[in-house]
């Protein structure tokens, strides 16, 4: 059986490239499984789930990219060694039509993979470091000009303490909070952790 597995890094990132891309490459979309986390780490429920309790031996993950499995060689290397090796099931990479370990079965097949893969992996990592390096970089230019880099700060309305109170005793809503002190929503929770925290 042909299952997918999607990747985005943020909340707000939309998995629908990718998910179109499984789709026309055959695979149902109940069969693909999405997750919205970051590549940091590789600890996805999802992913988890989908490739040690739900696939089988014999069945085939596709990606559409070779980065989703994780941000550097090792983890890259590792994942694809578990998935074909140590559970018998196929991977194929959208992006890179040589790495579908579902075609060639026999032995140069095999070798042609992992050394397509072990080459990829590392250019992966590269591509991964270089981008996180530019950022730094990028950073440390803007703090040196003086630049503000991040969200900006969300200072508490006049009303806050009035209106806080408010809503904590249920006179009024959060909605109607949010009216009265003309914040946004992700704005008023944050100042309602922050209130809350003793900030």
């Amino acid at each position: 059986m042909d299952f997918g597995y999607v990747r985005v890094s943020t909340k707000d990132q939309n998995p629908a490239r990718q998910i179109k891309i499984l789709m026309d490459m055959g695979i149902e979309e109940r069969n693909i499984y999405v997750e919205k986390k970051s590549g940091h780490n590789f600890e996805r429920e999802r992913y988890d789930m989908l490739v040690n309790h739900i696939m089988r031996p014999g069945d085939r993950l596709t990606v559409t990219e070779l980065k989703r499995f994780g941000r550097n060689y090792r983890e890259i290397y590792r994942e694809w060694h578990h998935i074909t090796k140590e559970l018998g099931m196929d991977i194929r990479v959208a992006d890179n039509k040589i790495l579908d370990t579902s075609l060639n079965k026999d032995l140069l097949g095999q070798v042609i993979t992992d050394v397509v893969l072990a080459l990829l992996s590392y250019v992966a990592e590269g591509d991964w470091e270089e981008r996180h390096e530019l950022q730094r970089q990028g950073i440390e230019t803007a703090k040196e000009a003086g630049k503000y880099l991040g969200r900006p700060r969300v200072e508490y309305p006049e009303n806050w303490s009035e209106c806080y109170g408010a809503w904590k005793e249920g006179s009024i809503t959060a909605v109607e909070a949010m009216r009265r002190t003309g914040l946004k929503k992700d704005s008023f929770y944050r100042l309602v952790k922050k209130y809350e925290d003793g900030e």
